[in-house]
């Protein structure tokens, strides 16, 4: 049970494409969060192609398809995981998660409201790409993290699913994470490029939280299903590029709650 009167704070990752490291940084940055910050929860909201309990190395029997059919409750499909951190595994591969309804989805987040007097933190893992699904999540957070690596189609896709959440769900504030970058230099260099193109055709505001380096021994914590963060190899290489991420994830600014928002029973700040 967490401490005090805080309200749970939701956080989206998002991208436009898959294979740009999305779901590994939303797993490792619940990690660190749960680490160093409080009670944390991450929804594999990738159904059907979810994969966060395979980076987390932990078996699931229960998703988010038993709960959604009636099979089990909320608290019969959650796993607790890594530092404390309640993992709600996303759907396997079933067709019936692949294209929720919107009745489906607001059943989802409304699903969540039990955690609010639990978590300090909930990780939304979205599905890669502007669906109907992916767009209504990620409206339904306090913070957007778009994860992006610096290649003109990457740029363009992310450029779309900021311009779905903002023309369709009024969502202006989105912070950006660039993936596998070659250094600090280059990521702040990609960033820069990402954010004119966005600039010159929306009106949002574009933050640059962090970089992570491309590097095989991040690879090799994945192949092993293990996160980064707990990887000693691995930490070394990129553990300040996360910790600098998740200390500015938590820095960036919430967006207005309009529409339907996980846990929007109570006021928020």
């Amino acid at each position: 049970m967490r401490a005090g009167n805080r309200m749970t704070e939701t956080i989206a990752f998002v991208s436009g494409k898959g294979g740009v490291g999305k779901t590994s940084l939303a797993v490792n940055s619940a990690i660190k969060l749960a680490m160093t910050k409080g009670t944390v929860g991450i929804l594999d909201a990738d159904f059907g192609l979810s994969n966060a309990n395979i980076l987390m190395g932990v078996k699931t029997e229960k998703t988010i398809s038993d709960f959604l059919t009636g099979k089990h409750s909320l608290d019969d499909i959650i796993t607790e995981t890594h530092a404390g951190v309640k993992l709600i595994p996303g759907g396997s591969g079933t067709m019936e998660t692949l294209n929720l309804d919107s009745k489906e989805r607001w059943k989802i987040i409304r699903s969540m409201d039990p955690l609010e007097e639990e978590l300090d933190y909930l990780i939304v893992d979205t599905p890669a790409g502007a669906s109907d699904s992916s767009i209504e999540l990620a409206a339904a957070v306090d913070k957007v993290i778009v994860v992006l690596v610096g290649e003109p189609t990457s740029f363009m896709d992310a450029y779309a699913f900021i311009k779905a959440l903002n023309l369709e769900k009024g969502v202006t504030n989105f912070s950006v994470v660039v993936n596998m970058a070659n250094n600090e230099n280059s990521a702040a260099k990609d960033f820069e490029n990402f954010r004119k193109i966005v600039l010159k055709f929306l009106e949002v505001e574009l933050t640059l939280l962090g970089w992570l380096p491309g590097s095989k021994d991040v690879v090799q914590s994945i192949v092993a299903r293990k996160p980064f963060i707990l990887d000693e190899k691995s930490k070394r290489v990129v553990g300040e590029c996360l910790s600098n991420i998740v200390r500015n994830m938590l820095k960036a600014s919430k967006n207005s709650r309009n529409g339907v928002h996980f846990f929007s029973s109570k006021e928020r700040d």
